[in-house]
Formats: C-alpha cells, sequence, structure tokens
C-alpha cells in the first residue's frame, strides 16, 4: 500500500473539522498559536469553538493510514517501500502515550497550519480524516524496528 505523505513549509501540521475550516486564520493568527505547542500534540480552541490538533514538534512529513485511525510521521528510513507493512507490524508492540481529546462535529482535514482553512485543497495539499462526530483521543507512540527507521504515530481511540 503506498502512501500520501504531506509536507509543511516548515511549520507545524494542524488538524481541523471540515466544517470548521473557515475558522483557521492561519498567518494571520493561529498558525502563531500552533507554533507555541511544545509537545507531540495539543489541543487548540477556534474562534467558533471548535477544536483543532497541532502535530508539534519538528515539521515531519506527515501520512494518513485510514484502516488504523493513525497518521504516520516520518522521522528518518531509507525508503518508502513498505512503511504501511512496517507500521502494522510494529502497532502490538507500541507503547502509547495517552494525549489530548478532541470533540469533533465529523471529518477531519490535516494540512499545512500556515494556511487559511479556506485554502485547503486550493493552495496547500491536505490528507482528509474519515472520524465520525464524537470525542477522540490522541495517543501517541515511537516505531523504531530497525536502527536505520523511525515513525511517530498517532492513534485517534473514540470515546464513549
Amino acid at each position: 500500500m503506498s502512501m500520501t505523505w504531506l509536507e509543511t513549509e516548515g511549520g507545524p501540521f494542524i488538524v481541523v473539522p471540515r466544517a470548521a475550516l473557515s475558522h483557521w486564520s492561519g498567518t494571520e493568527g493561529d498558525y502563531d498559536r500552533a507554533c507555541e505547542v511544545t509537545e507531540l500534540v495539543d489541543i487548540l480552541a477556534l474562534s467558533d469553538g471548535a477544536e483543532a490538533l497541532v502535530l508539534g514538534g519538528e515539521p515531519l512529513s506527515t501520512a494518513h493510514l485510514p484502516d488504523y485511525r493513525l497518521l504516520v510521521r516520518w522521522c528518518y528510513a531509507e525508503s518508502e517501500d513498505g512503511i504501511a507493512d512496517i507500521i502494522r507490524a510494529g502497532l502490538p508492540t507500541a507503547e502509547w502515550d495517552e494525549g489530548p481529546v478532541l470533540s469533533t462535529t465529523g471529518e477531519l482535514v490535516l494540512f499545512d497550519a500556515a494556511y487559511f482553512g479556506t485554502e485547503v485543497g486550493t493552495l496547500t495539499d491536505s490528507a482528509a480524516l474519515e472520524l465520525g462526530p464524537g470525542r477522540y483521543r490522541v495517543d501517541s507512540a515511537s516505531l523504531e524496528p530497525d536502527p536505520l527507521t523511525s515513525f511517530l504515530i498517532h492513534r485517534f481511540v473514540e470515546l464513549a
């Protein structure tokens, strides 16, 4: 299975509910707040009351594995070949750190935080995360199957 990797122009990725995209102000204000995040993931409140998820730390290439509700962030690897299989194989033994809880009205969109939400799909690449409305805890783990391969992964765990 090939994965589609997204890049930023040097800042963090943001994950915003599709219904709230117009409330992400990019470099007009929200981008600065996203850049202040020091955790691997954190939640920011938007002006309409919706919540956005910031992928903090280094601006790593990021892909989505929808079957597992995962975001995969590339730290280092020799090749793209077989990454999805490497991730799947590592899931049973991954040591997860519980993360923040994100509330959403439905589908989420991953994109470069520097852009306005209204520019998604025109000026910036994005990935859709097909989640239903609800609350999701965003856990994080590091997968390092060998000395030459390392990924950060974030999973969306639906809460009752």
